[in-house]
Order: C-alpha cells, then sequence, then structure tokens
C-alpha cells in the first residue's frame, strides 16, 4: 500500500515543468531564425522546411503543455482538498501534519491516514463535507511512503 506525506501534497509534482517551458522557447526561437532566414533567401527552399517541421514540434510541444498545465491544475485542487484532510485529521488527533500520510492522491471514502498514533480510515458523509476518524487495523500491512 502506498502513502504519499503531507509534504509531497502540500509541494506538488511540478519538477518537469520549467524544462517543458525552455523546451517551447528554444523551439519557438529556432522557429523565428528559420523564417528569417527564410525570408532573406527565398529560394532556399531548406529554411522553409525547417521552419514547418519545426513549427509543427511547437505546435506539439504546446499543446502537451496545456494539456499537462490542465491535469496539474486538477491535481492542485485534489491536493489541495488532501492537504485540508490532513490538516483537519492532524487537529483532531492532535499531532503535526507532517507526521500525517494518505494512502491516495484523490479524495475518495475509506481513505487510511498513517499517523504516529497508528492508522485510521477516513469515512466522509455524503456531501464530503466533513469526515470520521475510525481506528484501523492493518493485517500484515506492506506500506510504502512516497515524499519522506
Amino acid at each position: 500500500m502506498t502513502f504519499y506525506t503531507y509534504t509531497y501534497l502540500k509541494g506538488g509534482q511540478t519538477d518537469w515543468r520549467l524544462i517543458k517551458i525552455v523546451i517551447i522557447v528554444a523551439l519557438a526561437l529556432a522557429f523565428l531564425f528559420f523564417l528569417v532566414m527564410y525570408a532573406r533567401r527565398k529560394w532556399d527552399r531548406k529554411f522553409k522546411d525547417l521552419a514547418i517541421i519545426l513549427g509543427t514540434l511547437l505546435l506539439l510541444a504546446a499543446a502537451i503543455q496545456y494539456s499537462d498545465f490542465t491535469n496539474l491544475r486538477t491535481a492542485s485542487v485534489q491536493s489541495g482538498q488532501l492537504t485540508v484532510v490532513i490538516e483537519k485529521s492532524a487537529a483532531k488527533l492532535d499531532v503535526d501534519p507532517r507526521t500525517i500520510s494518505i494512502n491516495d492522491t484523490s479524495r475518495n471514502n475509506d481513505m487510511i491516514i498513517k499517523t504516529p498514533k497508528g492508522y485510521y480510515t477516513l469515512v466522509f458523509n455524503s456531501s464530503g463535507s466533513e469526515f470520521l476518524l475510525e481506528k484501523a487495523d492493518l493485517y500484515k500491512p506492506d506500506i510504502t511512503v512516497i515524499g519522506e
């Protein structure tokens, strides 16, 4: 069973965002360079072909970046909901939120949290606005904690 720490959920998983932006900027600059070279030398078709190839790659990279951005925004909202749940659980159990791990990255019913005081099941009400903490005993738990 995989658990995710409070710090992992709070920090987000956006390590590659800067690299993707650098790649898109480099493609855009190369695309503009080949367009300028084609405008200077009208009869040299290799610059036109390279500009078309780089323009296609630039559109593809921008589409992938937009898709990743919308996925990141959705994941950020879900992680934000989970961090609130962890903070409320920590307040109810009187522990530090950074010592709590949760077994899912999206909120659902019957989630399990790992605290220094043991394992607890989170059972949400029908509207999802409140939850019940119930002590749980895991039989032979195979635990992996991500974010420690």
